[in-house]
């Protein structure tokens, strides 16, 4: 009986029990709700699928009278609660799913004793804990072993290495600890293992490398050290292979372009040095290459994408890479993410990166790169409107000196980040990027822009970080950020803005950083900036400010920064001062404050763990520092 993939709701119907000779019962991937029955009645069924609906509680005993039960499928509910021991006796079963539940407690230590017949056991993203029982070994039929994303600890039982049908073997995401045992090696059959987010230590043995069935190895995110041997050219047969974020040293082995099957390349985050073996820009079918944050010092190949065609995401971050970016590249049409960030790339941003019609993430930050002589412009801007599936363009720390062009307004409508900060920028912001309508962070900080924020900015409804401190802008800060409803962070220090700060700005309500210091601005801070209980960061020091701090900032409760030093507030310090509970540094320095520091702000320094603050009072000024 199947009911599998419709949107049946409710509880399991209790007179499904009734039917005794019933053989199959699939109830997957609908909604049903409630406790699982206990069926004991049912001593026919071979196969039980519930998977993929919003089933509670805990798994019953008495599905272990079941003995004729083969399969029996529980994954992706909301089960809690341990494994019945019963479960483990059920000398039939040829399957167990449980994976993406809340199911806790330990497996038993004879977990494989009456399980001759187990060929998968799937137990992944539960809250399992203690130690992978070594009598695992003894389910001498087991072809897959997903227990990952759990938190077993201990290590990992050598034993696992006598299952010789074995051909997945997934342990990640645990607290397991030790050594990569070298019986693993013994698993001829083994395709895929994986080990990631753990704390396992030494070295990967060399066992591991004679697998030659391998498909898949992911040890990421582990203690692992040593250097990555030659012998990984013998796993000809793999397609997938991470060990970033490990303690490897050495160089890289020649030896990997022998992988000719290899799709993914994922070493970054380890202490790899030398240089690029050339091998691997001949591996045709490689779609991913990740070296990022190694030491590997040395220039692209100029023949770099001529054998390449598959490449679609090349991360080359962190490695101390100099000289210039190949037009080469470009033979790598497919590509979609480009992360060269980090290095010593020089030359010009090469505007033949435009012919990358895929590319989604051009990330060229932190590099000695400059825009083209010829004209004065960021022209290389304009060839990357030809990349109409562009999302993020990180350009920042990079000396273009020039003008961003009005071409700007013609990237892609998908654009979400656009960070070009400590670039040299002159001359004003463009009223075109108010045209990226799906922009949700731009970031022209510490640069030499001039003008006025253009008005079009409040067309861009998706804002929420706009960051254009540390230039020579001018004039008001404009009343069409109101609009801006998704807005997070405003951060316009250190320009010449003058005027008022918008009084609806504090209708922004998802507001978290308000950063308007080093200015000219004047009048009193808006009292709707008060209402913004959820603001973290609040700094308008050095500005010309005036009027006094009212009983409403005690309305800050979320707040940890709050900077109004060097202006002209006067009159007493509120009482209500002392409701920022959250506050972590709080500066009413060199204004014109009289009268007495509230007995309130004591009480809230004296509850503030870890947090000293010193308060001094002087003529007509009240200091209050973190």
């Amino acid at each position: 009986m199947s009911f599998r993939a419709n949107t049946l709701s409710g509880e399991i119907p209790p007179w499904l029990g009734l039917l005794t000779k019933l053989e199959f019962l699939s109830l997957r991937n609908n909604s049903f709700t409630g406790s699982i029955p206990s069926f004991s009645s049912l001593t026919n069924l071979q196969v039980v699928d519930f998977s993929l609906n919003s089933l509670q509680g805990n798994i019953p005993q008495e599905l272990g009278r079941l003995h004729n039960l083969q399969t029996l499928f529980m994954e992706d509910n909301h089960l809690s609660g341990p494994i019945p021991s019963s479960i483990f006796n059920m000398s039939a079963l040829q399957d167990i799913a449980f994976s993406g539940n809340e199911l806790s407690g330990s497996l038993p230590s004879d977990l494989c004793s009456h399980l001759s017949l187990l060929e998968g056991i799937y137990l992944s993203e539960n809250q399992l804990s203690g130690e992978i029982p070594s009598n695992l070994s003894k389910c001498l039929q087991l072809w897959d072993v997903s227990l990952s994303y759990n938190s077993f600890n201990g290590k990992i039982p050598k034993e696992i290495g006598e299952l010789k049908f074995l051909q997945i073997l997934y342990l990640g995401g645990n607290n397991l600890s030790g050594v990569i045992p070298s019986e693993i090696g013994n698993l001829w059959n083994l395709a895929r293992f994986g080990i990631e987010e753990n704390q396992i230590s030494g070295t990967i043995p060399l066992t591991i490398f004679n697998i030659s069935s391998l498909q898949g190895l992911n040890l990421r995110h582990n203690l692992l050290s040593g250097n990555l041997p030659k012998d990984i050219g013998n796993l000809t047969n793999l397609n997938y292979l991470d060990i970033s974020d490990n303690k490897l040293i050495g160089s890289l082995p020649r030896e990997i372009g022998k992988l000719y099957q290899l799709e993914t390349l994922i070493l970054g985050s380890n202490n790899l040095t030398g240089f690029i073996p050339l091998e691997i820009f001949n591996m045709s079918i490689l779609r991913i290459i990740s070296l990022s944050a190694n030491s590997l010092p040395d220039s692209l190949p100029t023949n770099f994408g001529h054998a390449l065609p598959a490449l679609e995401e090349l991360y080359l971050r962190r490695n101390g890479l100099s000289g210039s970016i190949p037009y080469s590249i470009t033979n790598c049409s497919k590509l979609r993410v480009i992360e060269l960030g980090d290095n010593f790339f020089t030359g010009f941003v090469p505007h033949f990166l435009g012919n990358l019609r895929m590319l989604e993430r051009l990330h060229l930050l932190n590099n000695n790169l400059r825009t083209e002589p010829t004209s004065s412009e960021l022209s290389f801007i304009t060839s990357l409107t030809n990349c109409r599936s562009l999302i993020v363009l990180r350009i920042a720390d990079n000396p273009l000196e020039g003008i961003i062009p009005a071409s700007v307004g013609n990237l892609s409508t998908s654009l979400q980040a656009f960070i070009a900060s400590n670039c040299k920028i002159k001359g004003i912001i463009p009223s075109e990027i108010g045209n990226l309508s799906s922009l949700i962070t731009l970031s022209l900080s510490e640069n030499e822009l001039s003008g006025n924020i253009p008005p079009t900015v409040s067309h861009l409804q998706n804002f929420q970080g706009l960051y254009l401190n540390s230039n020579n802008l001018i004039g008001s800060i404009p009343e069409g950020f109101c609009d801006l409803h998704s807005l997070v962070e405003l951060s316009l220090s250190r320009n010449k803005f003058s005027g008022r700060i918008p009084e609806c700005l504090g209708n922004i309500t998802s507001l978290r950083s308000i950063i308007l210091d080093s200015n000219m601005l004047t009048s009193s801070i808006p009292s709707s900036v008060w209402r913004l209980k959820d603001l973290l960061e609040l700094s308008l020091f050095s500005n010309s400010l005036t009027g006094f701090i009212p009983p409403e900032i005690g309305n800050l409760v979320s707040a940890n920064y709050i900077d109004l030093s060097m202006n002209h507030l006067s009159d007493s310090i509120p009482s209500t001062l002392g409701n920022l509970i959250s506050i972590t540094n709080l500066s009413l320095a060199h204004n014109l404050l009289e009268g007495f520091i509230p007995e309130s702000v004591g009480k809230m320094i004296v509850g503030a763990k870890y947090i000293t603050r010193k308060c001094t009072y002087r003529k007509q000024v009240v200091k209050v520092d973190s």
